[in-house]
């Protein structure tokens, strides 16, 4: 059994899931927005990577307006990373014994590029490292940034029909 430094790189905004052996394993964001964590493994552990968007939980609608709100309309809004694709990486590694090891794990954001480029100082088979592209993604994006832009249309029409009422 060896003693695994995990660091994910490169998830600007976003909540990555990471799974060891097929349990799910709790990272620990640094300030930098990386993040790290640290597992006992034996030797043939599988590692797999997730990168979703929010926007495709089942209260996404709830949540896009939330944030909408919460930052005055859009004007204070921050630009998050909003992925337009999502990744998926599985990989076997083969950590030498008793010792301590290391992987990074760094998303590209390339047209051809992998969705996961892996750095670590064993041996490891990369299983499966691709993007796909969801039209569930882009459907919702229009949807909220309608309702946004209709929002903000109600909004200044009652602020022209109060003005007017007032003179």
């Amino acid at each position: 059994m060896s003693r695994l430094n995990i660091k994910v790189r490169s998830l600007a905004g976003m909540s990555p899931v990471v799974k060891v052996d097929g349990k799910r394993i709790r990272c620990k964001k640094n300030s930098f927005g990386n993040y790290d964590a640290v597992v006992n493994v034996e030797d043939g552990a599988r590692l797999t990577l997730s990168c979703w968007d929010t926007i495709l939980s089942p209260l996404w609608l709830v949540w896009e307006m939330l944030f909408f709100a919460i930052s005055l309309f859009g004007i204070f809004d921050f630009q998050r990373d909003k992925l337009k694709r999502a990744a998926e990486f599985e990989a076997v590694l083969h950590p030498k014994e008793n010792g301590t090891a290391a992987v990074t794990l760094i998303r590209s954001t390339g047209e051809g590029s992998p969705a996961v480029k892996l750095e670590c100082d064993f041996d490891a088979e990369v299983v499966k490292n691709e993007y796909f592209a969801l039209e569930t993604v882009k459907r919702r994006r229009t949807i909220a940034l309608i309702i946004k832009i209709a929002i903000w249309i109600a909004l200044i029409g009652t602020a022209i029909a109060v003005v007017a009422k007032t003179f």
